[in-house]
C-alpha cells in the first residue's frame, strides 16, 4: 500500500495509519486503495559540503589564527562573509565580529566617562613619580 499523503510504501496492508506521516487510512481521511498514488518519496539525501561538520584540527587552526595581530581580524571578515565557508564556521565568525563591536563600544564609553587619564593611571599607576626618577 502507498501512502497518499507522504508517497512511501507501507509494508503492512492492513495498517490504520502511515508509519511515516501517521495519516489515517480510515475514516474520513481515507482514500482508495486502488487509486494513483503519489511518486514515493526517494530515501536520497542530497549534503551540502557547506553542512559538513567542521574537523577539530580547523577549529584549533581557527582559534590559533586568532592571536595573530591583523590576520584574525581579516579572517574574520573572511570566514563571515565568504562564500565557501561551512555555515557553522559561518556563524562563529559572525558572532565573534558583533563581540568585538560590542567591546569596542564598551570601551569607548567607559573612556568617555571616566576619562582617559584615569584608566590609565588605573592600569599603570601613577606614572609622573616614574618620570620625574629617570631624568
Amino acid at each position: 500500500m502507498i501512502c497518499h499523503t507522504c508517497g512511501r510504501v507501507i509494508k503492512n496492508e492492513e495498517a490504520n495509519f502511515c508509519e511515516y506521516c501517521g495519516v489515517s487510512f480510515r475514516g474520513e481521511n481515507a482514500f482508495d486503495i486502488n487509486s494513483s498514488p503519489v511518486a514515493p518519496v526517494t530515501e536520497t539525501v542530497i549534503v551540502n559540503p557547506k553542512d559538513k561538520p567542521v574537523s577539530f584540527l580547523n577549529w584549533f587552526g581557527s582559534q590559533l589564527l586568532m592571536f595573530v595581530p591583523y590576520v584574525g581580524l581579516i579572517m574574520l571578515f573572511i570566514w563571515a562573509f565568504g562564500n565557501n565557508t561551512p555555515v557553522s564556521k559561518k556563524n562563529w565568525a559572525r558572532a565573534m565580529l558583533v563581540i568585538m563591536l560590542i567591546s569596542v563600544i564598551l570601551l569607548l564609553a567607559i573612556k568617555r566617562s571616566l576619562g582617559y587619564e584615569e584608566i590609565i593611571n588605573n592600569f599603570f599607576g601613577d606614572m609622573t613619580e616614574y618620570n620625574n626618577s629617570i631624568y
